[in-house]
């Protein structure tokens, strides 16, 4: 997406600015609005962007490589912990930790996982094939490229969490994943969740396929994934109105700095152009395309890469 000089981008999105409900006079755009709060900690997700229309069931997520990896030296993956001292502690419910592999062929597998303890009591009802797992904090999904498996999605099904990240190259196998993307009802449980009742995976589809707790149903479609990008197609059906509508997706990711940062920035395609903003200083807009990136080497989770919303639509003709 081209980019915009800052002090111009400022000027015009004064312009752009309206209603959410503007935005629901046609399925090709998003109200996206800025909910994110600041921080000092490199590990607290305070960035928060929700995308709302109801008129909108189809849209397609693009995760690509940031701008400067062919250029990258040396990678920034670990925690850091710094400045964390006023996290608050999350709920803590028991759970007999294992690992299974719930799909495998020549190409894919698919991997879950329960750990020791989650915040919630309870998540998604997991199937794929004849497997039907109910307490998997975490799905990886990998790939076979170049004779070796690579993971590069992942979901959690307990709170409705996902993230994506390119094939890893050679250069930097343990590439980060960086900001976190939810589909479906959002709501507010100590964080801002989907609750998905049932998630099925259909592997030879490369599909996931969610029935939402608060009613509807959801899928994510797997288009492509190679080092530089992952798209997925997305779909979404019979979700909760609202007034305001509700959203139908968001963005969570984390902002200390430019230079200490999941994601620094928002770029935004309207039908006057294209603008950007620094990620803490938008507020709203109706958008066609919204890109969180990164054009500076952050010193947290330096490969993680960038995410881009784009194609909203409403339903597809009927035949």
């Amino acid at each position: 997406m081209q980019v915009i000089r800052h002090a111009a981008a400022a000027l015009s999105a004064a312009l752009v600015l309206s209603s959410p409900v503007s935005a629901a006079d046609a399925p090709n755009a998003a109200w996206v609005e800025n909910l994110s709060e600041p921080t000092q900690c490199a590990e607290f997700d305070n960035v928060y962007y929700t995308l709302a229309n109801p008129k909108v069931t189809r849209f397609e997520i693009e995760v690509s490589a940031p701008v400067y990896l062919p250029d990258l030296k040396t990678d920034s993956t670990g925690p850091d912990f710094a400045n964390c001292e006023a996290m608050k502690d999350d709920p803590k419910h028991k759970f007999q930790p294992k690992k299974l592999t719930l799909y495998e062929d020549g190409d894919i597998r698919i991997v879950g996982h329960t750990y020791a303890e989650s915040w919630r009591a309870r998540g998604a009802e997991v199937m794929v094939g004849d497997i039907d797992e109910s307490d998997l904090h975490l799905v990886q999904w990998f790939q076979k490229v170049d004779g070796d498996f690579h993971e590069f999605l992942v979901v959690y099904p307990f709170d409705g969490y996902w993230r994506a990240k390119p094939i890893p190259t050679e250069a930097f196998p343990d590439a980060a994943y960086g900001t976190s993307f939810l589909v479906g009802p959002i709501e507010k449980q100590h964080r801002p969740i989907v609750d998905i009742a049932k998630l099925k995976i259909d592997p030879r589809a490369r599909a996931f396929r969610m029935t939402f707790a608060k009613g509807g149903v959801g899928e994510i479609r797997i288009r492509s994934a190679d080092r530089e990008r992952v798209v997925l197609d997305v779909s979404v059906d019979g979700l909760p109105d609202g007034d305001p509508p509700a959203p139908f997706a968001a963005i969570r990711s984390m902002f200390v700095t430019p230079t200490n940062a999941d994601v620094a920035r928002i770029n935004w395609r309207t039908d006057a152009g294209l603008y950007n903003e620094p990620i803490m200083e938008f507020k709203g807009a109706n958008a066609h395309e919204i890109r969180f990136d990164r054009i500076e080497l952050s010193r947290h989770n330096t490969s993680a890469p960038d995410v881009t919303f784009r194609g909203f639509a409403g339903p597809p003709p009927a035949r």
